[in-house]
Formats: C-alpha cells, sequence, structure tokens
C-alpha cells in the first residue's frame, strides 16, 4: 500500500546574503530544505528578457531565419516563427525573407547564448510587471493557469479584457486577489515604459540596449514573492533597507517578516552546506533509494535505484514507493540545481501502465511549484521518461565546479596499473641519452607503493648502469615525477 502526498502547510522563506566578495546571492527554502538558488554573478551573465535594437546582417530563407546583431558578441538568432510581421508576406514568401540585410529591428531575447550558439530573440515584445505581462503588439488575453478557482479566473480575465484596449495582457499567479485599481495602475506604468522603448528605438542607429529587466534581487522578488512566503532574512543593513522598500511598492496581501541578522546568512541558516550536498552526483532517498545525476552536452541523464531499500515490502510496492518518492525529488533538484534542456529519467521498470501514471501525476504536482516551464514527453518504448524544461540561466554546477585537471572532464583519471606501466616506458626510453645520465629520482604518491615492483626498478637501473632514486612522497594522488642528472647537466622531467 502506497500512501501519496502531494501538498502540506510549510515553512517558506527567502533567505539574502550580500557581501563585497561574493557579491548578491538569494536562497528559498521551504521548511530549511533549500529548492532554489540564485547568484548575481549568473544574473549578470544573462541577458535574457532585455529589449534591443538590433540591425538583420543576413538571411537565411533554408533555416527559415535571420542573424541580428545586438551588439553583444555574437549574432541573435531569430526564427520565422518569432518574426512578428504587420504587414501581410507577398504569396508563400516567408515573414524572414521580408528582412532586409542592415535593416534596423527591435528585438527581445529569449535564451541566453549558449557554447557557440547565439543568443535566441524575437521581435514579439513582452514586458513584465508583478501582476501582470504586457504585449502590445498582439490581442491576446490571458489568465495564469496556476489560478484554479474558476470564479477568481473569470474576474481577472474581465479585468484584463476591459484594461487591454486592444492589446494583449497576461494576468500572473501574483495577481489572484488583487484588486481592479491596482491592476490598472500597474498596466499604465508597462504602457509609459513600452512608450520609452519606442521611442528610444526610433532615435537610436546602432545596435544596443534599449530596456533592461531589473537587478536581480527585484527581479526575484517580483517573481518569487507570493502569500506562501513567511519571512526574508538578510545580513546586509542595505538590502535589508531596499526589500522593506520593494515589497512595500509590490503592496502584497499577506506581508512576510523581514529579519536582518549578523554573519554570513547562508553559513549561519545552512544554505552553503545544502548548496554543496546539491552538487553531487548521488542523492539519496529517505527511504533508501538513491538518484544519479549525469550531465552532457546534449542532455541530463537521471538514474533511479532501489539502493538499500530492502524494507520487507512487496518487491512490486517497493518499486513503486521508490519511483513516487524520485518523482518528488526530481523537481526539487531540477530547480535548485537549475538544470535545463533534455532530461531523461530511468525509472525503475514498472508492471503496468496505471503505474507509470500515477508516477507521471505526482511529478506534474511537484513541476507546479517550478516558475520556469517543463514538459512532460511520456514514456518512451524503452520505459524511459523524456522531459524537457525551458533553459533560463547556466547551471549552478557551472558557478561552484571547473573541469578536473587530472582527468580532463571525464570523471576518471588512468589507472594506477597504466600509470605504473607508463612510468617503466619512461625510464627505458632514458637508453636513448646515450650513457649521458649518472642518477635518476623517481617521486611517486603513496597511492602507486603497491603498484611499483622495487626489484623491477632495481633490475632496471643495473642493466642500463643508472643509480635509482625511489621515494613516496609525490603530493599528487595518482601521480609520479621524474628528476634525472646528467654527467655535465642537470635536466627536469615532471607529470
Amino acid at each position: 500500500m502506497v500512501i501519496i502526498v502531494t501538498s502540506r502547510t510549510s515553512l517558506k522563506r527567502i533567505i539574502i546574503s550580500n557581501s563585497k566578495f561574493e557579491g548578491l546571492r538569494l536562497a528559498m527554502l521551504e521548511d530549511d530544505q533549500l529548492f532554489e538558488v540564485y547568484l548575481e554573478e549568473a544574473d549578470e551573465e544573462s541577458i535574457a528578457g532585455s529589449i534591443y535594437l538590433g540591425r538583420v546582417e543576413n538571411v537565411v530563407p533554408n533555416l527559415q531565419a535571420a542573424f541580428v546583431n545586438i551588439g553583444e558578441g555574437k549574432n541573435a538568432f531569430l526564427r520565422e516563427r518569432d518574426l512578428y510581421a504587420p504587414k501581410p508576406r507577398n504569396g508563400s514568401a516567408l515573414k524572414v525573407e521580408m528582412l532586409k540585410p542592415k535593416q534596423k529591428i527591435m528585438i527581445q531575447v529569449k535564451k541566453d547564448a549558449m557554447g557557440l550558439k547565439g543568443p535566441q530573440v524575437t521581435s514579439y515584445i513582452s514586458i513584465a510587471g508583478r501582476y501582470l505581462v504586457f504585449m502590445p503588439q498582439i490581442s491576446n488575453i490571458g489568465v495564469s493557469r496556476k489560478i484554479e478557482d474558476v470564479k477568481e479566473r473569470k474576474r481577472l480575465y474581465s479585468i484584463a479584457k476591459s484594461i487591454s484596449h486592444g492589446q494583449g495582457v497576461i494576468i500572473r499567479t501574483a495577481a489572484e486577489g488583487t484588486e481592479k485599481a491596482e491592476l490598472e495602475k500597474e498596466m499604465d506604468v508597462l504602457r509609459k515604459r513600452w512608450e520609452e522603448i519606442q521611442k528610444k528605438f526610433r532615435h537610436a542607429r546602432k545596435p544596443q540596449v534599449l530596456y533592461e529587466d531589473p537587478g536581480v534581487l527585484e527581479y526575484i522578488l517580483r517573481e518569487r514573492l507570493d502569500n506562501t512566503v513567511d519571512e526574508i532574512v538578510t545580513d546586509d543593513r542595505k538590502t535589508y533597507n531596499m526589500v522593506q522598500k520593494i515589497v512595500s511598492s509590490f503592496k502584497p496581501n499577506h506581508k512576510p517578516i523581514i529579519r536582518l541578522i549578523q554573519g554570513d546568512a547562508f553559513r549561519k541558516l545552512g544554505v552553503e552546506k545544502q548548496i554543496m550536498a546539491s552538487l553531487s552526483r548521488v542523492v539519496r532517498l529517505p527511504s533508501g533509494g538513491i538518484l544519479y545525476f549525469d550531465p552532457t552536452e546534449a542532455l541530463l541523464v537521471i538514474d533511479v535505484n532501489t539502493g538499500s531499500n530492502t524494507s520487507g515490502i512487496d518487491s512490486e510496492d517497493l518499486i513503486l514507493k521508490t519511483n513516487i518518492e524520485s518523482a518528488k525529488e526530481i523537481p526539487r533538484q531540477l530547480r535548485l540545481r537549475n538544470e535545463s534542456g533534455i532530461i531523461i529519467v530511468d525509472f525503475i521498470d514498472m508492471a503496468n501502465e496505471s503505474e507509470r501514471q500515477l508516477v507521471i501525476h505526482v511529478l506534474e504536482e511537484e513541476l507546479k511549484k517550478d516558475k520556469v516551464h517543463t514538459s512532460i514527453i511520456e514514456f518512451s518504448e524503452l520505459g524511459l521518461l523524456e522531459m524537457t524544461r525551458k533553459r533560463t540561466s547556466p547551471p549552478l554546477r557551472e558557478f561552484y565546479k571547473v573541469k578536473c585537471p587530472m582527468c580532463e572532464g571525464d570523471g576518471a583519471i588512468l589507472s594506477p596499473l597504466h600509470r605504473v606501466r607508463n612510468l617503466i616506458h619512461e625510464i627505458e626510453d632514458l637508453k636513448n641519452e646515450d650513457g649521458m645520465i649518472g642518477t635518476v629520482e623517481i617521486k611517486a604518491h603513496e597511492s602507486l607503493k603497491n603498484y611499483i615492483d622495487e626489484k623491477v626498478v632495481q633490475s632496471l637501473s643495473k642493466d642500463m648502469k643508472m643509480e635509482f632514486n625511489l621515494s613516496f612522497d609525490h603530493p599528487i594522488p595518482y601521480e609520479y615525477e621524474l628528476r634525472y642528472k646528467a654527467k655535465n647537466a642537470r635536466k627536469k622531467k615532471k607529470h
């Protein structure tokens, strides 16, 4: 018998640490469990949401796209479907074929540049406020799906229609319960912002930014502060004052407690420790199951394993229980690690379709807590669950980890046995020095001690007529170093 709990009352807190050395860092906790992290250094690299004056560099009909210079290094990629065209196209011509090289165009960044790819952009402009998203070029009206109350949805839709004046408006989740006057006021602010952007566009000539989203602090509070947040804690007086000002300007129905503490908030409240744990490949589940996270260039693979979960229950129930625990934990890990793109989950094989649908249902419920859109694409014929999560910024691991200089990113290094074989081969190569070498010093790490046969070394010393001095005091695990002295000069060779 498996019992599923998909919702419960919890204490939610936003932790903000601000220092000269590490900059601004924000974390969101639920019952002291970390589920989202935001770093100022990550936000500084991101231009997503910014609006630019761009210049068309070239149009590629075969790709149904155009490349646009926005003055930020790599040219941006504008797809046919992301091109707003107020004028009808001629016959069967593509919309992108209406663009001309050197033509100026207003675009907004959808996705940041990644690897060799430039940023992905759209010419459908949207300007986000706390309660509304204003889309001046179209007339669509929508209400956030996360507002589930039918009466409230109808009320908000009616308000959106009355204040839209024929332009596009999306009512955000934070607008639930907000009065019409407040929504009208924000709509006026967004319209004025759009007018200022248009004015800049008309007068500007070179590629440049026309509008940037606010700083990371205001952005996160705008996006994440809702009636479920109970407390905001910070360790910086200036940030404390700023948070009070921002929260007051939002006029939330429920105001959280804002608290100033001494010392590094991330360390004091255990956030740093949880971040370090989140970088691990292995995640252990409460009942003994294990999740393995393996990111690659193309996708993220998550493997589910029963691990030490041998609680004596029926094997089918054990499998379902482990899979359901995994379905609850995986969305939290994706938010915390900020992983995106293609995600493949290898759940433990389940006996029937109803169990698979139950796992998907639990996943969907947990994913509702995530502001970043994730699509579930059912189980494949091989029993793998395919998902995609929208990329908003680089994953957390990119800011805490670098490529290992020993394994060069492979996740493994040459075995000690093969390392010692290489050492022997390099010693043998000294024969080519025509008897010029007198003494050879071999420094190896103690981890190689059980693999180096000292009799073989002594035999080589005798055959090559060289003096070998072997020690195990090299500081780097599985590494060694050769130093050899010639009769008339000193040479070094390092590994």
